[in-house]
């Protein structure tokens, strides 16, 4: 089974430094090319996708649906479904939902300060719980792994705040590990589907897990 998790294309809430959450924004006209590109870039790479999962959130749904439409296209043989996941929506980020950091400092001074002086978690008022999140990351994972066979391959649109936690999830780490994910990068991994459970060891074996990209953008040089 081979999995390519993709973060959304650029959207305007990116463009204007908004802290989106679960709010709703188009792509940018980058983000639109963003996301052709690596359709493009996808074609010529011969990565067929069987199956597109996407969050139902408009800047991941647009980003989905483009790479769709350009791939059937392009190579009308290989059409597959897109389905839409909630499990795969961006953190709720509370009362600081849709504000730009300076207009979040301006509304809210004392949990901005807090933010800022202490690398400890600081809980956001009507925010997402990280465990709720990292729940739901754990749950989508399970859902891959029941729902999908070895010959699939498939295509995960989410957001950068989430992806830390799937592919915490998908490798099994008790950490989420911090990463600056830029616009439609890449994390390609494949898995024996079949051996995924077997005990040991299979687990310590690197010819069944597999990391192939991680974090990439090759498409995006020509921008």
């Amino acid at each position: 089974m081979k999995i390519l998790w993709i973060r959304h294309a650029e959207s305007l809430g990116n463009q204007n430094l908004q802290m989106q959450g679960q709010l709703d924004s188009l792509l940018s006209d980058q983000g639109q090319q963003q996301a052709k590109l690596l359709a493009h870039y996808l074609v010529q790479s011969s990565w067929p996708p069987s199956h597109i999962y996407s969050s139902p959130l408009q800047r991941a749904a647009e980003t989905a649906q483009i790479l769709q439409q350009v791939w059937s296209v392009l190579d009308s043989q290989n059409s597959c479904p897109l389905d839409y996941a909630a499990e795969l929506k961006e953190i709720h980020a509370g009362i600081l939902q849709g504000l730009t950091w300076a207009e979040a400092k301006q509304q809210h001074p004392e949990l901005c300060a807090k933010l800022e002086s202490t690398p400890e978690w600081v809980p956001i008022p009507e925010a997402e719980s990280l465990q709720a999140v990292s729940d739901r990351a754990h749950q989508f994972v399970h859902y891959l792994l029941e729902a999908h066979q070895n010959c699939n391959q498939i295509w995960v649109i989410s957001h950068g705040g989430l992806l830390p936690y799937l592919l915490a999830a998908l490798i099994g780490s008790d950490r989420v590990w911090g990463l600056q994910i830029p616009p439609t990068a890449m994390f390609e991994f494949e898995l024996d589907r079949d051996r995924w459970l077997l005990p040991s060891p299979n687990i310590y074996n690197t010819t069944l897990w597999k990391i192939h990209r991680f974090n990439e953008t090759p498409h995006l040089k020509s921008l």
